[in-house]
Order: structure tokens, then sequence, then C-alpha cells
């Protein structure tokens, strides 16, 4: 187990801690994002939420409790990258044959702490350094963020932090970006995660933008993808067709969470036409990008 400063600290310096996504307005999914965390306090994973419609208030910032101290803090919306209204669904359609590359599941690190966990096992940071596959990527990354962030304990930061160029954020953060930039999802969500209100416009080094990789992850069923973009559209004119975007994204998720009941109406706002109309509409999009079973 990796050895690491008091509680306190940790806390105060994370970005990435283990986030609640409180899914706004009449958004009939909430979904708790979990393992999203630069080093979490608890394990990875995602807790998925069913929440009928009508249950949460809309706003542009959600509050929320997050790290192992339990502190409150504000996540703001990336309306300012929406200005002129996200085609969400029609962007869900076109990476789901956009051939962007994405790391398969297998011996794939889910968070940056597992990353860590990994890269560690190499005896020193240039023998990891020379891997240039998308797993290679972020792990380096997670290596050099714990020793850019002060993360490790002393000793450990010593032993593992003698590189000078592990000391500056900037390395830490342009081999995030290259990681994302090769499809690994744990680099993708942590730099969404590090820059809420920017990650559709963030340019990585191949000319895609960040936005890209997480419709991408999206469009291939991945939970905290589809979760990201239901934050996004529960923002008052960020999303086209809202309303139809926010009961298409909702059954979307309701299709990998498992919810227990088969009555999805509850979940769903607005006029029966327009369910029925977000119904046949996620099942295209379900047959179109071959969605996970």
């Amino acid at each position: 187990m990796l050895s690491l400063r008091s509680e306190k600290k940790r806390t105060a310096i994370s970005l990435w801690s283990g986030v609640g996504w409180a899914i706004c307005g009449c958004v009939a999914i909430a979904v708790t994002l979990v393992a999203m965390g630069r080093w979490p306090a608890g394990g990875g994973g995602m807790t998925p939420v069913a929440m009928p419609a009508g249950t949460q208030g809309s706003g542009a910032v959600a509050s929320v409790r997050t790290g192992a101290g339990g502190v409150q803090r504000s996540l703001v919306h990336p309306a300012s990258a929406a200005t002129n209204g996200v085609d969400v669904l029609a962007r869900l359609e076109t990476a789901g044959g956009s051939g962007h590359a994405v790391q398969s599941e297998t011996n794939t690190s889910n968070t940056l702490n597992e990353a860590l966990q990994r890269a560690f096992s190499y005896p020193d940071f240039t023998a990891l350094a020379g891997r240039s596959d998308p797993e290679g990527l972020v792990e380096a990354a997670a290596w050099a963020d714990a020793c850019a962030g002060g993360m490790l304990a002393a000793q450990e930061q010593l032993l593992r932090c003698g590189d000078a160029k592990l000391h500056e954020a900037r390395y830490a953060e342009d081999m995030l970006k290259k990681a994302a930039d090769a499809g690994q999802p744990a680099a993708v969500l942590a730099l969404a995660q590090r820059y809420p209100a920017q990650w559709l416009e963030i340019p990585l080094p191949g000319g895609d933008m960040l936005g890209d990789r997480v419709f991408t992850l999206a469009a291939r069923g991945h939970p905290a993808a589809l979760a990201m973009l239901s934050q996004l559209c529960a923002v008052e004119g960020a999303c086209v067709e809202p309303q139809l975007t926010r009961n298409v994204l909702a059954l979307l998720q309701l299709s990998i969470y498992k919810t227990g009941t088969s009555d999805v109406s509850q979940y769903l706002t607005g006029p029966e036409s327009e369910r029925r109309a977000a119904a046949d509409r996620a099942a295209q999009l379900r047959a179109r990008l071959n969605w996970p079973a």
C-alpha cells in the first residue's frame, strides 16, 4: 500500500478526490462518481444512484462533499464551453464511428491511484518513461503527478522523485494529456475532472480536444463519461433539445446501471409523446453504437 502523508494534507491539496456528481433539474438520473480522485481515500469505482425525475432542483453549481475529511466544495458545470449549445446526441453518434482509439479494459488502470500502484512496480522512473503505450503513459503521469504534488511520504519522495522534471507540475500534466490523447480512460476523466468548466475545449497533443475523448468514452457506454454529459446538459442553454437529450441520457444510463425496476417512466420528463421519442432515440443510439449488453 502506498505510504501517503496525513489525511488532512491529502484532502487539502487533492483536486480529484472522489466526487458525487449531482445531475440536476429535469435529469432523470443522479450518478455518484467515485474514483476519479487524484489519490482517493477509498477504493476506485462508481455507485450509480437512480432518482425519479423532478426530485432535484436545477442550477449551474452543485455543492458536494468530497475527500477524506468530507470538505464541501462546489462543482462548476462547463457551460462556458457550450454557449451555443452542444448537440450531445449527434456528437455521441459521431464519436461512435470516429475511430478514435480507446484503451481496452484489459490490463487498464481505472484511476490515477491504480496507475500509481502499477507504476511503482518499476525500479525507477526512467525505466517506466520509455513506454509509449496508453497505460504506460498514464502510469508515468501518475508517478510524475504524485512527485510534483508532494503526495508521498518524505522517505518515498526521496526514493521516487530524484529526477528534476518530476517536480514540475507542467511535466505531469503534459504526460496526462498524452495518455488522454492515446485514449486511456483514467487520464481522460482525470483531466476533465481537473477542469470541469473547460473540458470540452482543452486541446490534446494530437490536435483533438479533450471533449472528443469524453464523447468517445460515452459512446462506448463508459458510466463516468455519460455522467459528465448529463451534468453538462443540466445547465440551461448548454445543450440543444435539452429535454430530449436529458431523457435519452437517462435511458442510456439506466440500461447500464440496472435500476431493478421495469418502469422507466419515473426517470423521464415531459409529455408522453416526448418520452416515447426519447425511448426511440435511445434505442437507435444503442444499436448504432454497439451498446454494451
